[in-house]
């Protein structure tokens, strides 16, 4: 048999039975194939769909709180940042929770037993404190804030919550080091939006802010020169909460914060740095010591302490920023917004220049 007698045209018979054979086995392929890719599929549909209801309760899982907008899981409806992860999300949803301040009544016993635990080192011994029935002293919050992360600023915002009587933030456009950062919390955008008019430190907290913009040239130096003047901005916020000499302001960063339960020590237990009668300002400070937290791999740390956040009297503030206390940046400063030059210091006994008495209004 020739070559030529093995070909078959294509009008003939048996190849038009074989493209109709091969045509229905190709379609029969396609659907299995369909078939199958949907039988695949559709229990993740029906999981995922399922997932967006019950994420709409407050045991919605956290893994599906991507699924839906943002703002549709607060009772505020305030979307929240794009990329902040999963973590910083599912902080800020607790954190924007409408809720009552869980220890606000104050119990004798709960104070008394409070105020045991804690003691001041003064005069080489370590003073503890005790409960005399104070009426809670209220706390105000001063900070720098600038590219700090919401998971700081959420963990800052429910630990404290409600204990403050205001928050203020002081705002550079600025590093420390001088370079320029564009501002973050400018009113009408959604970092104002969720920081300042959310309830974030509760429902009776003033959230105050300032912006600080400095581009002279002049004497302010180096160092934390610009910082200093930065923090200057905070005791006009101090004033314009209406904090009193009996009140106690938290001079801290927005990543750093004493404990809930050391506050409320220091709204009631009587601790000598805290009391109007006794302290004379000289060393105003009530130093935490206080753990680091890292959360960089290439931070690491173990047995890192730090000496902060401070606490002041109120009476020790109340002066700060007066003409009469200032000293003259030329002879008795450092540079024009820094340190007292040494014949100027408490460790002299000498405030030289300064009145002996502090007025008050």
């Amino acid at each position: 048999m020739t070559s030529e007698m093995m070909h078959l045209s294509p009008s003939s018979p048996r190849r038009r039975e074989d493209k109709r054979r091969m045509s229905s086995i190709s379609l029969l392929l396609i659907i299995l194939g369909i078939a199958i890719v949907v039988f695949a599929v559709t229990p993740i549909f029906i999981h995922h769909s399922v997932g967006i209801q019950q994420s709409t309760t407050n045991n919605a899982p956290h893994h599906l709180i991507h699924q839906l907008p943002s703002k549709d899981l607060n009772k505020n409806n305030i979307p929240l940042p794009p990329d902040i992860g999963e973590a910083g999300r599912f902080l800020l949803l607790n954190a924007l929770k409408k809720r009552p301040v869980w220890d606000d009544k104050l119990d004798t016993d709960i104070e008394t037993e409070r105020c045991r635990r804690y003691f001041t080192y003064h005069n080489n011994t370590n003073q503890f404190s005790d409960y005399k029935g104070r009426k809670r002293r209220r706390l105000f919050l001063g900070s720098l804030i600038a590219d700090d992360s919401w998971h700081a600023l959420g963990a800052l915002a429910m630990e404290t919550y409600g204990i403050y009587t205001a928050v203020a933030f002081v705002e550079s456009n600025r590093t420390q080091t001088g370079t320029p950062r564009k501002l973050r919390f400018v009113n009408g955008s959604l970092e104002h939006e969720i920081l300042f008019e959310s309830n974030l430190f509760g429902p009776n907290t003033q959230v105050m802010l300032e912006q600080f913009s400095f581009e002279g040239t002049g004497p302010i130096g180096g160092h934390l020169i610009r910082e200093q003047m930065q923090r200057a901005l905070i005791i006009d916020m101090w004033k314009k909460a209406g904090m009193t000499p009996d009140d106690i302001g938290v001079l801290t960063d927005a990543d750093e914060t004493p404990t809930r339960d050391f506050l409320r020590a220091a709204q009631t237990c009587e601790f000598p740095h805290l009391d109007p009668a006794t302290q004379n300002c000289h060393t105003a400070k009530l130093i935490a010591c206080s753990k680091v937290f890292e959360g960089s791999p290439e931070c690491m740390t173990i047995t890192r302490d730090w000496m902060h956040p401070d606490m002041i009297l109120g009476k020790c503030i109340e002066g700060i920023g007066d003409d009469e206390f200032k000293l003259d940046w030329k002879t008795q400063r450092m540079r024009q917004f820094a340190w007292r030059k040494a014949p100027y210091t408490v460790k002299y006994t000498n405030y030289s220049g300064w009145p002996k008495e502090k007025k008050s209004e």
